[in-house]
């Protein structure tokens, strides 16, 4: 299925990824391959909010208002792969944490909030989720043994976590006894699979066929989880129980091997914002369903 009602927000960005839709209409996304955080107004005018170095990644508005950014340390491997914390004004930039237990992160990609202000989110190259104080006070190491965790994102009830991962091209899901609490995997993880020959059945919701790796997710406030696709690209839809998967596709003219990130917003969260990181756009388009509201969202 072709996106429908598709507008071009901004080009010339370099690579944008993780957007976020401000009470008053913009849109702030990172620029990985810039080093810097942008922000796209209602009247279209785009403007620097920080210049926060390395490869910005993923970002989200914590409890204080503030944005939250997973920095993946860019190409060059030359700056500290962390988290980082600045105003969606501007203003000075805070690492908040640069390792758990005195191993460095490695390439911190997504994050999300939960209802009790903390953050969850996934280190690409270490193949851990973490779950973390917005403070820069508390980190755990809470799953391991992942395999290229990409996107992250929670059920509409926030009792379950869900993540992809690119490499293998699925997307999973742990339910959750309590904040920060995953339910322990019955089975091995999936970094293990080779080794052991097993696997535990209730973490893969679906796996995808072909050149479909998964990027960045947002969640639909009727369950679905929406990946961002690459290569074969467009967004995924995913049933919470992997019964059905639906293909939304760019139209030709916007053609991007990188379909990274989605976002919901609006007056009714049918507004989904795209970043297409191959040609450097941010686009909207009127989405079948409402998203969901994030945790801090306005």
């Amino acid at each position: 299925m072709e996106l429908q009602d598709v507008e071009v927000l901004a080009e010339g960005l370099a690579f944008p990824e993780g957007p976020v839709v401000l009470p008053d209409g913009s849109i702030v996304v990172v620029e990985i391959r810039g080093g810097r955080v942008s922000r796209r107004w209602p009247d279209g005018t785009l403007s620097v909010v920080a210049e926060v170095g390395g490869g910005p990644n993923g970002a989200a508005i914590g409890p204080d208002g503030y944005l939250y950014i997973c920095n993946n340390g860019g190409l060059e491997r030359a700056f500290p792969p962390c988290i980082q914390r600045l105003h969606p004004d501007g203003g000075p930039v805070e690492t908040l944490y640069g390792e758990c237990d005195g191993v460095p992160l490695s390439a911190p990609n997504d994050l999300v909030f939960d209802a009790t202000d903390h953050f969850w989110f996934t280190d690409f190259f270490n193949g851990h989720l973490f779950y973390a104080s917005p403070d820069g006070g508390s980190i755990v190491r809470a799953i391991e043994g992942l395999v290229t965790p990409n996107g992250v994102g929670l059920s509409p009830d926030g009792s379950t976590l869900y993540w992809s991962q690119t490499d293998t091209r699925q997307v999973l899901r742990r339910p959750l006894t309590g904040p920060g609490r995953p339910v322990p995997s019955t089975g091995c993880s999936i970094g293990t699979l080779m080794m052991t020959g097993s696997v535990d059945p209730d973490t893969v919701i679906v796996g995808l066929p072909g050149v479909q790796e998964l990027d960045s997710l947002a969640v639909e406030a009727g369950g679905s989880i929406c990946v961002g696709t690459l290569v074969d690209s467009g967004v995924t839809v995913v049933a919470p129980d992997g019964s059905g998967v639906e293909k939304y596709t760019l139209p030709p003219s916007l053609a991007d091997g990188a379909v990274t990130n989605i976002c919901f917003g609006g007056d009714d969260l049918r507004t989904a914002y795209l970043t297409l990181s191959m040609t450097g756009r941010l686009i909207s388009c009127r989405w079948p369903r409402p998203g969901l509201r994030l945790q801090y969202q306005a």
